[in-house]
Order: C-alpha cells, then structure tokens, then sequence
C-alpha cells in the first residue's frame, strides 16, 4: 500500500514539474532589452545641388535625437535615365560628426555641405544615422532624388519648388 502512494506522489509530482518547465511564461528566447527612449529618425529631408556641383542637404532629427552619434551621406550619380525601381547603390560615402551640423539651439535641425567625388547632373542620395548605443541598429532614410533644373526635366520629372520660409 505503501508503495502505490508513494509511486502517485511521485507520479504527480514528476507530471506537475514537466507541465512548470514545458509550460514557461510564454516568451521564447533571453530577454530584449527596449530600445524605443533611444531611438531617432530623420524628417523634412530635402536637398539641393548648387551651380558648382555642391550638394546641400538639409533635415531633421526626430525622438531620441541626442543619441545621434554619427551620420553618413549615401551619394549615387545618375547615368543615363532614372528608373524607379533601380537598386540604391552608392558610390560615394561621406561621415558627419554629429558635434559638427546643428544649426538650431535645440539640436535637432541640422545641414550637411558636400562636394561629391563623382560629379553628375543628378544624385541619388540617403542618409544612415548610428545610435551612441551599440546594440541599437543603425537609421536609414528613404532613398532621395537631387539635381539641377536641366537634369530634371530631361528625365522627364516635376522640377521640386523649394519650400517657402
């Protein structure tokens, strides 16, 4: 008699420990840490090539933006046609120090002079922004279109009309 009270407590004992292990609470995996105080994003991109072949890009960062460690500007010059679904393929990579483009006391608006390696009509261009936090993934605006008046409307594209202040 003994001996069967003994084998059920073992029994549900043994069955109350595999339904605690395989059961968890749910999430599968070590733990995340929550990155979204960190983070930051670009808005009211725009840019502009000057007479001289200089690009001028100017933006904003959104959240986090104190977090901005470094940026880098993306440059593609535009042989031949553009075609919308082409692939983003810079050729020219520039790094920004992000102590060295504010332009607003706050911090947030910032404006980028360049003078791209391979001179073209028309640019292809984004912008790459790296966290202070290492494990934070790194920012990537949407691709842009820059270029003079004459490249646009040989594509065949809407002259943009800079925005009025």
């Amino acid at each position: 008699m003994m001996k069967a009270s003994i084998r059920k407590t073992s029994a549900v004992v043994l069955l109350m420990l595999c339904v605690a292990v395989f059961a968890g609470c749910g999430v599968k995996g070590a733990p995340r840490p929550d990155h979204s105080r960190d983070l930051f994003g670009f808005s009211e991109l725009s840019g502009v090539l000057e007479g001289d072949g200089v690009v001028i890009i100017d933006g904003k960062l959104t959240g986090a933006f104190q977090n901005a460690d470094y940026l880098i500007l993306q440059m593609q010059p535009v042989d031949g046609e553009l075609c919308a679904g082409c692939p983003f393929l810079p050729q020219d990579q520039f790094r920004i120090d992000t102590r060295d483009i504010w332009e607003d006391g706050d911090g947030s608006t910032f404006s980028v002079i360049y003078s791209p390696l391979f001179r073209a009509d028309m640019y292809r261009w984004r912008m790459v922004g790296y966290n202070v936090y290492a494990g934070v993934a790194p920012v990537v605006s949407d691709v842009q279109t820059v270029g003079s008046e004459s490249a646009y409307v040989e594509q065949g594209m809407p002259v943009p009309v800079p925005p009025v202040e």
